[in-house]
């Protein structure tokens, strides 16, 4: 499987193919700094697993913001 890449909220996202588990897809968000974080279980498919990525990214947004 192609990686699949995207832009959130200026983060970077990538989703690519990883068999570990229950899932088949893991991914990568950088955030605009450069700092990544790396999530191995993303999800069953690359919809899931990018789905999954923006919400990891609007979570670490309003933490944040809270600070």
């Amino acid at each position: 499987m192609k990686e699949i890449q995207d832009v959130y909220r200026g983060w970077n996202i990538t989703v690519a193919g990883a068999e570990k588990l229950c899932s088949h897809f893991s991914f990568t968000i950088t955030d605009p700094s450069g700092k990544a974080q790396n999530v191995a279980m993303g999800g069953d498919n690359a919809e899931r697993a990018l789905e999954r990525a923006k919400e990891l990214i609007d979570m670490e947004v309003e933490f944040a913001a809270e600070e």
